[in-house]
């Protein structure tokens, strides 16, 4: 279904520790947004500046960390909640059923990561699932096929002898944990290939894969990602053990076009599933759809100018204006199409 932008633009803000920020979208041509971050916590720093702003609608990253006092403070008239990770913690649940849902002054709305596997999860006010997108402007502009230097994350590293079968390859850079957002762009910007280890499905806990297919670099690993993500291994992304790893590697190195359909099938896909912009305008519009259907529709300008409604029934011509008239493809009309459509 296509969306319609709201007749008048509209302010958006994302709240959110600053390792969100690459998440949220630079500009979109449907709203004005902007990020504003929290750190150390300080919650009323970020929610006064929004309410300074004039937001319209405010978008929370882990919105399980703010209080229902301040959650009753987000400016705007739709709060959404976004979950991007895992949800196990009873507390936090009951938190957020406290402060979210149609008649709580806080959240309306909540995102969540995956399908609800639980009855506390499927309880909360779940507006759809949303996998933490990525803002694709950011991104480099296509896969870059003669880079040939390879990323490991020391949280996600492979064995010490997988690694090591990886040095004798190629160059490996090493990112740390205490890899600040900037890092993270930095080094992805100069990679060619991350490997990543995982005893989780990919993407759960760690944006890093979808960050790097984003970014147009081959993605080797040892897991997959979630089933309703549709992110598919061997057309998106390779799956192996980790001792196909340097054989893996070793092939895009000999021959950097060798995988080249699979990057660009994942770049791609970065941008038509899970780029911010389009994501989260889709969250907003479905926000307020399902809030009050024929006020948001109401508030819908139609894009383009009306289509006329085609006449079934021709006016009557005189023989003498027929015989002037040339005969072309651009004169048979729909009621003539149909008809040459049947055969005697």
């Amino acid at each position: 279904m296509r969306v319609h932008p709201p007749s008048s633009l509209q302010r958006v803000a994302f709240l959110g520790e600053p390792a969100f920020e690459p998440h949220v979208p630079v500009q979109a041509a449907w709203a004005e947004v902007r990020f504003f971050p929290v750190t150390a916590g300080r919650w009323e720093d970020a929610i006064g500046a929004a309410q300074a702003w004039g937001a319209n609608a405010t978008l929370v990253f882990r919105p399980q960390d703010l209080t229902p006092e301040l959650a009753a403070r987000l400016p705007g008239s739709m709060s959404i909640g976004v979950i991007p990770a895992p949800l196990f913690s009873a507390d936090e649940m009951e938190r957020l059923s406290r402060m979210s849902g149609p008649d709580v002054k806080g959240f309306r709305w909540l995102t969540y990561l995956e399908t609800p596997t639980s009855p506390e999860l499927a309880r909360l006010p779940l507006l759809q699932t949303l996998p933490l997108p990525v803002d694709t402007a950011r991104c480099p502009t296509g896969p870059r096929l003669d880079c040939r230097r390879v990323l490991v994350a020391d949280w996600a590293s492979p064995t010490p002898e997988a690694l090591e079968a990886l040095r004798k390859v190629g160059p490996v850079d090493v990112l740390p944990s205490q890899a600040t957002a900037g890092d993270i762009t930095r080094a992805l910007e100069q990679a060619g290939t991350l490997v990543y280890a995982s005893r989780d499905l990919m993407g759960r806990f760690d944006p890093l894969p979808l960050l790097a297919m984003a970014h147009g670099l081959l993605v080797i690993a040892d897991t997959v990602f979630a089933p309703e993500w549709n992110i598919e291994p061997e057309d998106e992304f390779l799956y192996r053990p980790d001792g196909q790893w340097a054989r893996s590697l070793d092939e895009t190195v000999r021959m950097p076009v060798s995988f080249r359909a699979v990057r660009i099938r994942a770049w791609q896909k970065m941008r038509e599933a899970f780029d911010a912009s389009a994501c989260f305008q889709r969250v907003l519009h479905d926000a307020h759809l399902f809030a009050d259907p024929v006020a948001h529709l109401a508030s819908l300008r139609p894009v383009g100018p009306p289509v006329a409604v085609p006449v079934a029934v021709e006016a009557a011509r005189s023989p003498e204006s027929s015989a002037k008239e040339p005969l072309g493809a651009e004169k048979v009309t729909r009621l003539s199409r149909a008809r040459a459509a049947v055969t005697n």
